[in-house]
């Protein structure tokens, strides 16, 4: 099996494509400096360190204690193992947040939805939700966008989620790039927060917040649009589940061919 074929491989396992590579330039390496991971592994200097974080967070990867910042990392037995782990620990996790939800929910529909927090906002009010949640979102951030984009991605608000430690992730379909109004805007974006993935497809507008809230949008018969908020633990762990499958398979910026990076006239 070639080089590509284990990254391929190892992007279905949840890595991006600079984690991957920098975990197979690990191999082998028990006291690696990033400066040898960039050699290695073709990945720009500017991303080396976020991949090496990233994998020492899921387990694939250690930091080695010295008077530099040395890397190595994990055999594979042992990185699978962690990665498993974390699987399991997932599903468990959903697993009871529906036994939870089970128990809980009524056995017939609820005639006021707004008593479980259940809000449906009119497509006039969903940026200034949107805006709101970000505001208050304290661990977590996930939105998948597909066309035609209804809220860009805001540089300046991005970062100071970032700032405040969000996980923030943006899933977005890769033709938005060749929008001739946001496609700009978006690359700046992409270059400048480095938490912009994109795929192909993304089946539905959503987004989950701090693992407890998803916001879906829901299509009216006359094409307008509305958004469902939703504040629960079982249906957000499992919309956070559908986007991390999404995920696995996307890629960077810098991962797209080269005329996505272009500017679109119009």
């Amino acid at each position: 099996m070639n080089r590509e074929q284990w990254i391929q491989k190892l992007k279905k396992m949840g890595l991006s494509g600079y984690e991957a590579q920098v975990y197979l330039a690990l191999l082998g390496e028990t006291r690696a400096p990033a400066s040898r991971v960039v050699r290695k592994s073709g990945v720009p200097q500017s991303k080396v360190y976020g991949a090496l974080n990233s994998l020492i967070e899921r387990g694939f990867a250690e930091q080695v204690l010295g008077d530099v910042k040395l890397y190595r990392g994990l055999p594979p037995q042992q990185a699978f193992e962690n990665y498993r782990r974390q699987v399991e620990a997932s599903l468990a996790e959903s697993q009871s947040a529906m036994t939870e939800l089970a128990d809980t929910a009524p056995d017939a529909p609820s005639d006021d939805p707004g008593s479980l927090g259940i809000r449906l906002v009119r497509a006039r009010q969903i940026s200034s939700v949107f805006e709101e949640a970000q505001e208050g979102s304290q661990s977590e951030f996930l939105v998948a966008v597909k066309a035609p984009l209804v809220i860009a991605p805001d540089t300046a608000t991005d970062q100071r989620m970032l700032k405040r430690g969000v996980n923030l992730r943006y899933l977005i379909e890769t033709r938005l790039l060749r929008d001739p109004v946001h496609g700009a805007a978006l690359v700046r974006n992409a270059e400048e927060t480095g938490v912009i993935r994109f795929v192909d497809h993304v089946p539905l507008r959503f987004v989950v917040i701090d693992r407890a809230t998803a916001m879906i949008e829901l299509a009216e018969s006359d094409g307008s649009t509305m958004g469902l908020v939703v504040p629960n633990r079982g249906l957000a762990e499992n919309m956070r589940l559908l986007f991390n499958s999404l995920w696995a398979h996307a890629r960077t910026l810098d991962e797209l061919p080269a005329e996505f990076r272009e500017p679109v006239t119009s």
